[in-house]
């Protein structure tokens, strides 16, 4: 009997083992997800990088030319209108990551948190269907070898 006992604690053991594997690959599948979305994010935000470094490299050579030059202060403002719609859409880029990521990482925490909560259940409910064939069993083998006891009877056979 403890023979079958310990079978039954190391095939739990085993089950509760895989499904523990399964949900790590799980998350590690949505942690790469995570991960491809912010590298699509960065390398949308590189361009803009550049585009800003560019127009602040125009203004400042604006700047200089200005300070010689006063009649060329109408560029000097249209750079600044440039650099303005820059900064603008800098913030909005900033925003629209913070976003995508907020929201990503939300995500992500809700489903890991529904899916170990999902596969804890049913793992239990796998340790309950164990148990209870385990007990069965025990019934069925107590039965069989003292056909005087009640076939029905659930007491631990210990």
């Amino acid at each position: 009997m403890a023979e079958w006992s310990a079978a039954v604690a190391a095939a739990s053991f085993v089950v509760l083992t895989i499904a523990l594997l399964v949900a790590l690959r799980g998350l590690m599948k949505r942690l790469n997800r995570f991960e491809q979305t912010i590298r699509s994010i960065e390398a949308e935000a590189v361009p803009l990088l550049r585009e800003i470094r560019g127009l602040a490299a125009e203004a400042g050579q604006v700047m200089r030319r200005t300070g010689r030059q006063v009649e060329r202060l109408d560029r000097l403002l249209d750079a600044a209108q440039q650099w303005e719609g820059a900064v603008r859409r800098s913030a909005s880029t900033v925003s629209r990551i913070t976003e995508a990521v907020d929201r990503a990482a939300s995500a992500h925490v809700e489903q890991a948190i529904l899916s170990g909560r999902a596969r804890i259940g049913e793992t239990l409910d796998w340790a309950e269907l164990g148990w209870s064939v385990w007990k069965w069993w025990q019934t069925k083998r107590a039965a069989a070898a003292n056909p005087d006891r009640m076939a029905d009877d659930m007491r631990d056979p210990e």
